[in-house]
């Protein structure tokens, strides 16, 4: 309940930073290359060790994401193919920011910061797939406490901090996206059985 009621505060935020752009009739995948395009420069800050203006260009790219989808929203122009593009470039965007630390690690000869940029690279993915996968089955599946949002905003916070925050950071997201991950694993084979339920249930009263 207290998720599902910080999800909405959130999106009437979105939406309310989204109204001038909506007005401007700029298309929602304007906006979704352009979030995909800022997390290049994001990376190469991040490896060449400018951590601090890669916290905030990750947070811009997280916000690009959050806008693009309030706009659609907003202005009614979403489609199939714009949410395949975001879900795509999100991915694509993750990747390269995820590539940017596990270089600026490697560089500074972290190897256990290395490694868990690693894991939280496949955990994040596989929170996504996880999803992905379910809704495929028509099974709705956005349990987990640390989808995107959350892990950009964690990330750039990490960045901006001492070298002991983003560590500490880096610690949590290797974690954390497992935990996703599994929850979701679960979560679907919870729908699923449930599903068998349902069927013989019907089955045996007709």
């Amino acid at each position: 309940m207290i998720r599902d009621a910080l999800e909405k505060s959130a999106r009437r935020s979105s939406e309310q930073l989204a109204r001038p752009l909506a007005r401007t009739g700029i298309d929602p995948n304007a906006l979704t290359v352009t979030g995909f395009l800022v997390s290049i420069p994001t990376a190469i800050a991040i490896a060449t060790d400018r951590t601090w203006l890669g916290g905030i260009l990750v947070l811009c790219t997280g916000a690009f994401d959050t806008l693009d989808g309030a706009v659609a929203r907003l202005t009614g122009n979403g489609s199939k193919f714009g949410a395949f593009l975001d879900s795509t470039l999100d991915r694509w965007a993750e990747g390269i920011i995820f590539s940017g630390l596990a270089w600026l690690f490697a560089a500074r000869g972290t190897q256990t910061e290395l490694i868990l940029s690693v894991l939280t690279l496949v955990g994040s993915m596989l929170v996504s797939y996880t999803r992905a996968r379910a809704e495929a089955l028509d099974i709705e599946c956005n349990v987990g406490f640390l989808q995107r949002p959350e892990r950009f905003l964690l990330i750039g916070i990490s960045l901006l901090g001492p070298s002991w925050l983003l560590t500490a950071g880096m610690w949590f997201l290797a974690v954390a996206t497992q935990i996703t991950a599994i929850q979701r694993v679960f979560h679907v084979h919870k729908e699923v059985e449930r599903g068998k339920t349902e069927t013989l249930d019907d089955a045996l009263e007709n």
